[in-house]
C-alpha cells in the first residue's frame, strides 16, 4: 500500500518530477528560440499541420452563447475552413467577487516576487511587464507530479500543505505553526482561489497535466508583440483569465496575416487557444491605436493582469518515464 506523497517532503521518486515542473514553469514563455546575439529571435518554428501534437483525449471547448460577439474572424479565416472552436472565449467566467479576490492576491504575489516592471524581455517580445508563477494555486492532482503518480499507481496528497479550509493535521508541514481558525503559512485565500481555478482545469480532460498558474501584469504602456508561445515548453493549450483592464488580442497565421482572429478580452473573461491557433498563429496585444479597436470604438489602454494557464508537454515515453525508480 502506497503512502500519499507530499512534494514538500518528496522522496527520490518525485524529486525528478518536482524539479522538472519548476524548471518548465520558469522557462521562456514568449519565444520560440533565441536568435544570435544582438538579433531578434525567429518569429516561429512552426510545426507542419500533420505534426501538430494531439492530446490523448480530445479537447472539446465551445464558446458559450453570447461569447461569439467578443470574437471577430476575418473572411480569409472563414474561407479556409479553420475550426472556430480552436479559440475559446467565455465572458464573465468569474464573478465580480471572484475577480476582486484574484486581483488582490495577484497583487500580493507580484509585490513579493516581481516588485518592479521590466522594460524588456530577453526575446524582445514583451515590454513593460512583470510576472511570476504561483505553485500554491495548483492542486497536486492537476500537476505533473500528480499525473506521474496516477500513471505509476501511486497516491499523491491533493493538498500537500494545509490550506485555509483545512485544520492543521499531525504530520503536516505546517502543524507546528497553527493559527486561529486553522490558517497556516499558505496564503489566507489560497483554498478559495484553488476552487475558482479548478473550474478552469475541469474544462479539459483529466489526462492533461498543468504547470503552475502564471501571473502576467502588463502596464498600461506595456505591450506584447507578435509571437507564438514556445511549443517545446508547454503543451496543447494556452489561455488566461483577464483581470483589471480590457484588451484586444489579435491572432494571425504566420504564413498569411490576413488569416486572423481578433478577440475582445474584458475583465472576468477566460480565453484559450488550441490546435492550429496555438501552434501556427501569432498573438499580440499592442499599444498601437489600430490594434486596440473593437467595432470601430477605441479600447482604452489600461493596466491588465492575465492569470495564465498552460498544460505541460508530455514526454514522448509518457508521464511514467519521469518517475525515479
Amino acid at each position: 500500500m502506497y503512502k500519499p506523497l507530499s512534494l514538500f517532503h518528496a522522496k527520490p521518486y518525485l524529486r525528478k518530477v518536482a524539479l522538472l515542473q519548476t524548471a518548465v514553469a520558469s522557462t521562456r514563455a514568449f519565444s520560440d528560440a533565441q536568435g544570435p546575439a544582438g538579433t531578434p529571435p525567429p518569429r516561429l518554428n512552426k510545426p507542419d499541420i500533420r505534426s501538430i501534437p494531439q492530446p490523448r483525449d480530445p479537447i472539446k471547448l465551445a464558446t458559450p452563447p453570447g461569447g461569439e460577439q467578443f470574437i471577430k474572424y476575418s473572411p480569409e479565416f472563414l474561407a479556409q475552413g479553420y475550426d472556430k472552436h480552436e479559440i475559446y472565449v467565455h465572458p464573465g467566467f468569474v464573478t465580480d467577487e471572484e475577480h476582486d479576490l484574484l486581483a488582490k492576491n495577484c497583487e500580493k504575489k507580484l509585490r513579493r516576487l516581481a516588485s518592479t516592471y521590466e522594460m524588456g524581455h530577453f526575446d524582445k517580445r514583451i515590454h513593460n511587464y512583470r510576472e511570476c508563477s504561483v505553485g500554491a494555486w495548483l492542486p497536486n492532482m492537476r500537476s505533473v507530479a500528480g499525473r506521474v503518480a496516477q500513471e505509476t499507481g501511486r497516491a499523491v496528497d491533493p493538498d500537500p500543505v494545509d490550506l485555509p479550509d483545512r485544520r492543521p493535521s499531525s504530520g503536516s508541514s505546517s502543524s507546528s505553526s497553527s493559527r486561529s481558525g486553522g490558517w497556516t503559512t499558505v496564503g489566507r485565500d489560497d483554498g478559495e482561489i484553488r476552487a475558482v481555478l479548478d473550474r478552469v482545469w475541469s474544462l479539459f480532460p483529466s489526462s492533461l497535466a498543468w504547470l503552475p498558474p502564471h501571473i502576467l501584469d502588463l502596464h498600461q504602456d506595456g505591450e506584447i508583440l507578435p509571437h507564438v508561445d514556445n511549443p517545446e515548453y508547454s503543451g496543447f493549450v494556452v489561455g488566461g483569465l483577464t483581470l483589471l483592464g480590457p484588451a484586444v488580442s489579435t491572432f494571425k497565421h504566420v504564413d498569411d496575416p490576413h488569416v486572423r482572429v481578433d478577440v475582445l478580452l474584458e475583465p472576468r473573461s477566460l480565453y484559450f487557444m488550441t490546435d492550429r491557433i496555438r501552434y501556427q498563429f501569432t498573438h499580440e496585444i499592442t499599444v498601437g491605436a489600430g490594434q486596440r479597436v473593437w467595432q470601430g470604438v477605441p479600447v482604452p489602454r489600461a493596466r491588465r493582469i492575465s492569470l495564465m494557464f498552460r498544460d505541460a508537454k508530455q514526454p514522448e515515453k509518457g508521464w511514467s518515464s519521469l518517475a525515479v525508480q
